[in-house]
């Protein structure tokens, strides 16, 4: 049985590998420390790969950097000046894509993609989207207490009040088919907390949604970094997701 199962799985990676092509969005800013080994963890896991990256004008080198490794990897990359905010970069990421598969990497946390051919895996078992999730068995977090409060704080509301059987509404870490994003009209606004209504709005369109599990490891060497805000941005943006919950619920 063990042997029938491994010979599945590689003959499903094969027939990715072949036929299945990815697009992964990257948002940058002030990334200059993580963005050289994300692009080669990227390229080194996945195949048949597109790379966009949308960078919201970033100040610390992250801009030259990127256009030296352009002679090492292959990437689109869009430069926003007038225009910021997380959402919006995965929403023109996604707009710029051509691939079969979707799917959103931190541009500094390197340990995500390798949980990416996983997600590859459930999508080619038939399901529809797939999210690396901290809340399920085998998953985790093990980032500062506070942010760690605040995301499961979160997801317990989501929970309560969209009553649908997903755990990570924060996770923000997936990829989807591509004809979940045509039919589903999510507002990509604000930060992560789009993801509450693309994952509601899914669930409610019967789209199978798997959730795969993933170890969040701590922060490190965190600097200008949209994952690592000032207190009052934190707080903020703790107060959009809640937000965005009951919005999500009276606007479906």
């Amino acid at each position: 049985m063990i042997i029938e199962d491994t010979l599945y799985i590689v003959i499903l990676m094969e027939n990715y590998q072949m036929n299945k092509s990815i697009t992964i969005v990257l948002c940058t800013y002030n990334e200059v420390n993580y963005i050289e080994e994300t692009l080669y963890l990227v390229n080194k896991t996945l195949h048949n790969l597109e790379i966009i990256i949308i960078d919201d004008n970033s100040s610390d080198g992250t801009i030259e950097k990127l256009e030296k490794l352009k002679n090492s990897y292959k990437f689109k990359l869009f430069i926003r000046k007038d225009i910021k905010g997380l959402a919006t970069a995965i929403k023109k990421g996604f707009a710029e894509s051509s691939g079969h598969y979707l799917g959103f990497i931190d541009a500094n946390s390197k340990d995500q993609i390798l949980y990416f051919n996983d997600l590859i895996f459930e999508l080619e078992k038939g399901n529809d989207i797939a999210v690396l999730s901290r809340y399920i068995h085998g998953g985790g977090d093990e980032r500062e207490f506070i942010r760690v409060s605040t995301s499961k704080l979160i997801n317990y509301v989501c929970k309560l009040f969209l009553r649908i059987n997903f755990n990570d509404f924060t996770s923000g870490i997936f990829l989807m088919k591509r004809s979940v994003l045509n039919h589903l009209n999510i507002q990509f606004s604000g930060h992560g907390e789009y993801f509450i209504e693309l994952i509601y709005k899914a669930s409610k369109k019967n789209y199978r949604i798997i959730e795969v599990p993933y170890v969040q490891k701590k922060d490190k060497l965190l600097g200008k970094s949209k994952s690592n805000p000032n207190l009052f941005r934190f707080f903020y943006l703790g107060f959009m997701y809640f937000f965005r919950i009951i919005l999500t619920l009276f606007k479906n």
